[in-house]
C-alpha cells in the first residue's frame, strides 16, 4: 500500500472586498484575545504602589492647571450649561483614551513582533488588545467624574442611553487610525513621529479644554472637520442632561470614523504580507 505525497503550492494573496473580517477566526481565538487584554491590564497597574491613582491623577492635575488659569488670568472659557470643570475633565478623559489607545493601536505590531513570529494568531488581535484593556484606565479615571456630577447636582438624561453608541464611535476611530498607522510604519518609522505630532496638536484644535463658541463662526466649519470635535460634544451630551446633542457633527464623525476603520483594516491587512520581512 502507497501513499503519493502532491506537493501544492500556496499562494498568498490580499484579501479581496472592500473589507474583510473572519468574524468566525477571531472568535475562535477569543481566549488568546482576552488573555491579552487582562495581561496587557495586569502590566499597566502591577508595578505601581499607587496603582489606580495615576489613572486619573493627570486630569485632575490639568484640571487644576486650566481652573487657575481661567480664574487667575481673566481667560474667558466659560462654557454654558454645565460648569467649567464639568466640561473640563469630562474632555480630558475621552482625549486620553482616545491618544493612548491610538499610540498603543499604532506599536501593536512592533509590541507583538516575536510572538508573530512565533505562532499564528489573527494579526487583528494585537490592535485589539490596548484598544479594549484601555477601557479599564477610561473607566477608573472617569469616577472623580461621577463625584463631580453628583456633587454638583448636573445628572445626564435619557441621552445617556447613547453613550455606548459614541463610545464605540471613537473605538473605530482608534481602530481605523491605528491600524492604517501600523501600516504605514512598517516602511517608514516619520509615520510614526507624524501621528505623535497630530495626536499632540489635537488637544488644543479639538473641543476638550475650550467650548467651540469661542472659534470664530467663519473657521467653524473648518475646525469640525475634525472627528474627535463631534465625538468630544457628543460625549459629554450623553453625561449633561443640558448640553445640547451636536447630531449632525456627531453624525460626521460617525462618517468618518467607518471610512478609516474600512481603510485602515484593508491597509492592515495587506501589509499583513510584510509581517515577517519587516519585523
Amino acid at each position: 500500500m502507497s501513499n503519493n505525497i502532491h506537493d501544492k503550492e500556496i499562494v498568498i494573496e490580499p484579501p479581496s472586498g472592500l473589507v474583510h473580517l473572519n468574524l468566525r477566526e477571531l472568535y475562535e481565538f477569543r481566549h488568546m484575545l482576552w488573555s491579552m487584554i487582562w495581561k496587557s491590564i495586569r502590566i499597566q497597574f502591577s508595578e505601581l504602589y499607587l496603582k489606580f491613582f495615576w489613572t486619573f491623577a493627570r486630569p485632575l492635575a490639568m484640571l487644576g492647571v486650566f481652573i487657575f488659569i481661567k480664574n487667575y488670568s481673566g481667560a474667558n472659557m466659560h462654557v454654558s450649561n454645565i460648569s467649567y470643570s464639568l466640561y473640563l475633565y469630562s474632555g480630558l478623559i475621552i482625549w486620553f483614551y482616545f491618544v493612548e489607545s491610538t499610540n498603543a493601536t499604532a506599536k501593536s505590531v512592533e509590541k507583538d513582533a516575536a510572538l508573530m513570529k512565533k505562532i499564528y494568531f489573527p494579526r487583528l488581535i494585537s490592535p485589539l488588545v490596548p484598544l479594549v484593556s484601555n477601557l479599564y484606565s477610561f473607566g477608573i479615571s472617569a469616577i472623580p467624574l461621577v463625584v463631580m456630577i453628583i456633587w454638583q447636582g448636573t445628572y445626564p438624561g435619557w441621552k445617556l442611553l447613547l453613550l455606548p453608541l459614541v463610545i464605540l464611535q471613537c473605538m473605530i476611530l482608534i481602530l481605523g487610525t491605528g491600524t492604517m498607522f501600523a501600516s504605514f510604519s512598517l516602511f517608514s518609522k516619520d509615520a510614526e513621529r507624524f501621528l505623535k505630532l497630530v495626536l499632540y496638536l489635537g488637544l488644543f484644535v479639538s473641543p476638550v479644554i475650550y467650548s467651540p463658541d469661542k472659534i470664530h463662526a467663519k473657521s467653524q466649519l473648518v475646525y469640525f472637520l475634525n472627528p474627535m470635535a463631534g465625538t468630544l460634544l457628543a460625549f459629554r451630551s450623553c453625561l449633561f442632561n443640558d448640553f445640547p446633542f451636536p447630531f449632525w457633527q456627531w453624525m460626521y464623525s460617525l462618517a468618518f470614523s467607518l471610512v478609516f476603520i474600512i481603510a485602515g483594516i484593508r491597509m492592515y491587512r495587506r501589509a499583513d504580507m510584510h509581517f515577517a520581512d519587516k519585523l
